[in-house]
């Protein structure tokens, strides 16, 4: 008969089961989201937003450059007045169609769409390197859960190994056992590869270089969110990064559109007309012309950004609704992964774990054999796996919406300034 209650301490003999080397550099959650706002992407972004501010400061309030006009010559004829020529004029134009103030309202509006892309990019980039952080420490729960279980069947094929010596266990046991070990080691080579392919999704989300991360710390909660007023939540989607950037784009051609058909507007010029009368004379003129919109109204340019505006509105509507329920699924997630966990840790762990202490006490006595036995490890190993992957969900599905809602808090707290 085999003694399993030695097997009660081999979870300690975890650490002989071959495993990688750790990275050598680990972040924590909050180390994580800080780092993923550094990244060039974003930080491009915000120099572009302070480059188009910068540059929407120095628009002049003229739409046009005065022009100067010069034409030299030579008097031929008659022979008594031979001698140099020279005609010159000044000219300034004005619009008279509402220009200068059209290319401001275009410059502030792209300005605000930059604005708004890049929260949009930070947004989506927290929220990567979140997703990338939990999953990089839930592939680091299940090795550690195979890990120990290798350790567990390893112990187990030894003791089996002894049964057969003294015949007390057939070599179709010792064979079972050596392939449930053979099946614990591919699952930590397994959840091995997970780790390495996690942590260099991670390093690249975070643009930290070649080599994978490790995670440290648990994982993060955010417990405010299942308090949080939904209903007027979803209400709020509006105020959303990426919702506010396809309305801003749609505002942008609208008033790109009113730019091209200033910019053909009624136009005054005025100007100055100076003229050198052979041998010894002078003559000045005012100039002044007004330039009309009967034919060229800026239709073929407008075409495009009026067609622009018309798509865009109808991709706004469609994010908006995109936002609704990716807001709803995420309160959804929320509660349906914490039941997964409540029934998991507090009811199918539990039963697991006694049916196999059960199967353990009836095998020592001869009346199960080893495949029950395996086959309740193996349930036991699932559901340990299982319990962590939805723990993780869970964490994620809390991130997540505490990210979006902060978002939509931090819009409020900057309309009321």
């Amino acid at each position: 008969m085999i003694t399993w209650s030695a097997l009660t301490v081999a979870a300690n003999l975890a650490t002989a089961v071959a495993t990688p080397s750790s990275p050598s550099k680990k972040v924590s959650f909050d180390e994580a989201i800080g780092l993923s706002v550094q990244t060039p992407d974003v930080q491009g972004t915000e120099r572009a937003v302070a480059e188009k501010h910068d540059m929407r400061g120095r628009i002049s309030t003229m739409t046009s450059n005065p022009q100067l006009y010069l034409q030299p010559g030579v008097r031929i004829a008659p022979t008594p007045n031979q001698g140099v020529e020279v005609q010159a004029s000044v000219m300034q134009s004005w619009n008279l169609a509402g220009l200068s103030s059209a290319r401001t309202t275009t410059a502030r509006l792209e300005e605000e769409t930059l604005s708004a892309q890049s929260r949009a990019l930070a947004l989506t980039q927290r929220l990567e390197a979140a997703r990338t952080w939990i999953d990089l420490w839930t592939a680091e729960r299940i090795l550690e859960v195979t890990t120990q279980e290798a350790a567990l069947a390893g112990d187990f094929v030894r003791l089996v190994e002894k049964a057969a010596s003294a015949s007390a266990s057939t070599k179709a046991d010792l064979a079972d056992a050596r392939a449930y070990h053979a099946e614990a080691r591919l699952s930590v080579i397994a959840a091995e590869g997970e780790v390495l392919e996690r942590g260099l999704l991670l390093a690249r989300s975070l643009a930290t270089g070649s080599e994978a991360l490790g995670s440290s710390g648990n994982l993060p909660s955010a417990p405010a969110v299942v308090e949080t007023n939904r209903k007027a939540a979803l209400q709020k989607v509006t105020n959303l990064p990426a919702v506010q950037s396809k309305a801003l784009e749609v505002e942008v051609e609208r008033a790109r559109s009113a730019e091209e058909k200033a910019a053909r507007g009624t136009s005054l010029s005025l100007g100055v007309y100076l003229q050198r009368d052979s041998p010894g004379g002078f003559v000045t003129y005012g100039a002044m012309g007004l330039t009309f919109p009967l034919f060229d109204r800026g239709e073929r340019e407008r075409s495009v950004t009026v067609a622009r505006a018309a798509q865009l509105e109808g991709e706004k509507k469609r994010e908006t609704a995109n936002a609704a329920v990716d807001l709803a699924l995420g309160f959804h997630e929320i509660d349906h992964t914490q039941e997964v966990v409540d029934t998991m840790a507090t009811a199918m762990i539990p039963a697991l774990e006694e049916a196999l202490a059960s199967r353990m006490r009836i095998f020592e006595a001869g009346e199960a054999t080893i495949l029950e036995v395996i086959t309740a490890r193996r349930n036991l190993v699932n559901a340990r796996g299982r319990l962590e992957r939805a723990r993780a969900q869970n964490a994620w599905a809390r991130v997540k919406v505490w990210l979006w809602l902060s978002v939509l808090d931090a819009k409020k707290q900057e309309k009321a300034q």
